[in-house]
């Protein structure tokens, strides 16, 4: 999984410190460092709204009516955001040394958060992205940042004569309210973690028991997204995996309590029988091959996990103490996962015409795998024996807390106004 749950909440954070000290956020003198913060915060909002929801033809010709604004105000924002904010030509500082220091520093640290969430995000696989009810989640993260961002042009302004900057963050900071009450009107499921796009996917270090969970996780991500795999490597993966679902009922026995230990017994002896179901599998790949070169990343992944399970495997007594146990417990579903990823890796190449098969009575020939192949009905017996363990496991515990959103963060009273609503005059482009 991405960063971007924890890079999204540092980038709310520090918007919300900055609107709340306007005197510190304001005595920056840095004029190309905070503009370009407002430009890559512009480009961040509008690059996920895009995404988000994407805009139709007519909202995108000619500047919006204020009439829209209560049709279409996603569509409003989307397309108030399409320009960068106008430049700003900052006085020089009026303040202590160390005031501008510091707000200077503020700004730096917005436009390299904005900079990395907007990283994050271009750079996930698409279909992680939020659809449906989720993507109003962070249609709502993307109002209060544009809202948090035009609150802070308009405290840069106010003591400035740059009418045209402060008709549009006034304009901005109006829509993005809007949108923002819009979205928050129904429910807000919590979006799922983004993925790395796949070609982006690289084998992770697994170094102690600890690493365990998060590397099969890893692995069963990289064999199902995985370029091509060749029989053959199919065949050596379910092999060396099989010795690791062996090290890992060997820990659970050796290590059981009192209490458990019938319990435990039963499991591990399950687990070394669906390793035996993935022998299976192995003996079915023999006969198949394919022109294709293997994607290396599934084999380097099940080398780190291999290397780390090596201890436990010499001395299975070693996952004894507390956080070894959870550890280990913590793999058991992830290590099954994989027979899952395996199936569904072997069956997309066996689809689509890439493994071969002898032809039968034909020598030096070639077909493609039929359905009726041996290894079809070998990873089903491997499926089924997984699913039914997995189905005896407690459901995945959930990680520490999660990371606060930026429409938790940015509330009202972060973006507090003191202006009075008659002051506010939009301009002619809304």
């Amino acid at each position: 999984m991405t960063r971007f749950d924890a890079d999204l909440h540092r980038l709310a954070t520090q918007l919300a410190t900055m609107a709340a000290a306007p005197a510190i956020t304001t005595a920056a003198d840095d004029t190309a460092l905070v503009n370009r913060a407002r430009r890559t915060l512009r480009n961040c909002c509008r690059t996920m709204l895009a995404d988000l929801a994407p805009p139709l033809a007519e909202n995108v010709d000619g500047p919006p009516k204020l009439a829209e604004l209560a049709l279409n105000p996603v569509g409003v924002l989307h397309t108030l955001l399409q320009r960068d904010p106008a430049p700003l030509a900052l006085p020089p500082a009026r303040t202590a040394a160390h005031v501008t220091e510091t707000a200077n520093d503020h700004w730096k640290r917005l436009g390299d958060a904005a900079e990395i969430v907007t990283h994050e995000w271009t750079s996930s696989d698409p279909t992680s992205r939020p659809t449906g009810e989720h993507a109003w989640t962070r249609i709502a993260d993307v109002a209060a940042i544009a809202q948090a961002a035009a609150s802070l042009d308009r405290a840069l302004v106010e003591a400035d004569t740059a009418p045209r900057v402060r008709g549009e963050c006034v304009e901005i900071g109006l829509v993005a309210e809007h949108v923002g009450r819009y979205a928050t009107s129904g429910p807000l499921p919590q979006p799922e973690p983004l993925r790395p796009e796949p070609r982006r996917l690289r084998p992770t270090t697994v170094r102690q028991l600890g690493d365990i969970a998060a590397g099969l996780t890893h692995l069963a991500t990289l064999v199902t997204t995985a370029g091509h795999l060749r029989p053959d490597m199919i065949g050596a993966l379910v092999t060396a995996h099989a010795r690791t679902l062996d090290t890992l009922a060997s820990a659970l026995t050796s290590t059981s309590p009192p209490a458990q230990r019938a319990g435990r017994r039963r499991f591990a002896g399950a687990l070394r029988g669906h390793g035996q179901s993935l022998a299976t599998v192995r003996l079915a790949c023999r006969n198949l091959t394919s022109l294709d070169p293997d994607d290396p990343r599934p084999a380097t992944q099940m080398r780190e996990i291999r290397s780390a399970l090596r201890p436990l495997a010499d001395k299975p007594t070693l996952a004894s103490d507390a956080d070894h146990q959870k550890a280990l417990l913590a793999a058991l579903h992830p290590a099954l996962a994989v027979t899952l990823a395996v199936d569904a890796a072997a069956g997309a190449h066996m689809r689509s015409g890439r493994w071969y098969m002898p032809a039968e009575g034909q020598l030096l020939r070639w077909a493609k795998v039929s359905n009726d192949h041996p290894l079809n009905d070998a990873l089903d017996l491997a499926v089924s024996h997984a699913r039914a363990l997995i189905s005896q496991l407690p459901p995945p515990h959930a990680g520490g807390a999660r990371y606060r959103a930026p429409h938790e963060i940015l509330v009202p009273a972060v973006l507090r106004d003191n202006a009075p609503r008659g002051e506010i005059t939009p301009s002619p482009s809304v």
